[in-house]
């Protein structure tokens, strides 16, 4: 299987020299290359990519900031200059850490360790189905936090809220990254309470709080126990939901 990759390195030759490299490892799609970090936000975000090449210096911040405001993004190799940072890389669950100059060898070790993550992470979400044929397990919802592989219990979830292709669900005030779409957890969350409240969002009734005006007729949801989080209600599914929540 061909990896599909994003490359975040801010220096122009440094950066050829890694898309040579890994093409000749014969196993990497270079899909998107970001040279700051608003500019890797933005490409990681809408890259359906497989491992992502991250340096640490880089304009606008670091590498690790760019791990802050995504906070769930796919396994991490650090491709960097510097040596002092390799501790806190793995702490943020990194796959590994090259330092500079980067070699064919390095490069192929590293994507190893990228499959056996990608194969773990795959088995690990097949476990809430297979529990729940085995045992009767109630069902749970597979999503990710820091490279971690959780089950979220949709009563415990307080609503899904979807930006761009990345789709999170959300317990406590904590976003954890379901690799779904909305329109799939919609279908199967509808029986526990969950309901479409905008294109981009559903919402547990029971996390409800209470129901404000906004503007052209639409609504936010306040939601309780969330840290203030709120969930656009738009004036259509505000129609279809006056009797369920009954405002």
């Amino acid at each position: 299987m061909t990896l599909r990759a994003v490359i975040v390195e801010d220096e122009p030759p440094a950066r050829r020299r890694l898309i040579r490299l890994l093409g000749e490892t014969g196993q990497v799609e270079v899909v998107a290359e970001a040279d700051t970090v608003r500019d890797a936000v933005a490409k990681i975000q809408k890259a359906d990519a497989d491992v992502v090449f991250l340096d640490i210096e880089i304009p606008g911040g670091n590498g690790f900031d760019v791990l802050i405001r995504l906070g769930e993004i796919p396994p991490v190799i650090f491709v960097t200059a510097y040596d002092e940072y390799a501790v806190r890389a793995f702490q943020e669950d990194a796959v590994d850490y090259i330092v500079k100059p980067v070699t064919v060898e390095r490069l192929s070790e590293a994507l190893e360790r990228v499959r056996r993550r990608l194969e773990k992470e795959k088995i690990q979400e097949g476990l809430p189905a297979m529990l729940a044929r085995r045992t009767g397990m109630p069902a749970r919802i597979v999503a990710r936090r820091r490279g971690r592989i959780v089950l979220l219990d949709p009563s415990e979830i307080s609503h899904v809220s979807a930006d761009h292709t990345l789709v999170f669900a959300w317990r406590e005030g904590q976003s954890y990254l379901v690799p779904r779409t909305l329109q799939d957890l919609e279908s199967e969350l509808s029986k526990f309470g969950f309901r479409r409240t905008h294109r981009s969002a559903l919402v547990n009734l029971a996390h409800v709080a209470s129901v404000q005006p906004a503007d052209s007729g639409n609504f936010i949801l306040e939601l309780s126990g969330s840290e203030g989080s709120t969930v656009p209600l738009s004036r259509r599914r505000a129609r279809e939901l006056r009797q369920e929540i009954g405002f």
